[in-house]
């Protein structure tokens, strides 16, 4: 079992047969980021039941939706937003290959990731969980849809692949054996 807090938000990967690290914070990353800037990250890099490769990226806009820096992420339909996330899977998978072939750092995690990568039977689960201040649900569903097209457009090139962009509410679903809430409900429990 791993627990995680990413932008508010906990992440606990309750089942044993969750192997997860927190990778924007990872060594593997930070090892090539020092040299090669920018080189971004995913939040999370998982793999469940052995067979299941997960990237997960997580943006915590509550209670910041008006600040000029959180409007101009959202803005033109988040056609920004959503080209950051496609960066971070991209640079996620080629520092992940980096460190299955030169590292000492959790290497048989990364020799797993790599040979799912490898593996065109194995689909791939790309998770953007998105939060930002909205007026109602109709409108966070029209939004989230939105987003879930033009990351799929970005990521077009990483086949076989699962993208999904969803809400705090709605990752369990997609999210197996977890259990995410923000951080003050967490807390309250």
């Amino acid at each position: 079992m791993s627990n995680f807090q990413e932008s508010g938000i906990n992440f606990n990967f309750q089942d044993a047969d969750w192997t997860t690290v927190k990778y924007d914070e990872h060594v593997a990353h930070r090892k090539v980021e020092k040299v090669l800037k920018p080189t971004k990250a995913v939040d999370f890099m998982g793999i469940h039941q052995g067979n299941r490769l997960f990237l997960i990226e997580i943006k915590n806009y509550r209670g910041h939706t008006q600040d000029e820096s959180t409007r101009e992420a959202l803005n033109a339909g988040g056609e920004e937003l959503m080209r950051k996330i496609a960066i971070k899977v991209r640079d996620s998978i080629a520092t992940a290959t980096s460190e299955a072939r030169f590292s000492t750092h959790d290497e048989e995690f990364f020799t797993q990731v790599n040979s799912r990568l490898l593996d065109n039977k194995v689909k791939l689960t790309i998770i953007a969980c998105i939060e930002w201040d909205v007026a109602s649900e109709k409108e966070r569903k029209v939004q989230m849809g939105i987003w879930l097209q033009k990351l799929k457009q970005k990521l077009v090139w990483l086949h076989p692949v699962r993208v999904s962009v969803n809400s705090v509410a709605n990752i369990t679903g997609i999210l197996p054996d977890t259990q995410v809430s923000f951080i003050s409900e967490s807390l309250n429990k």
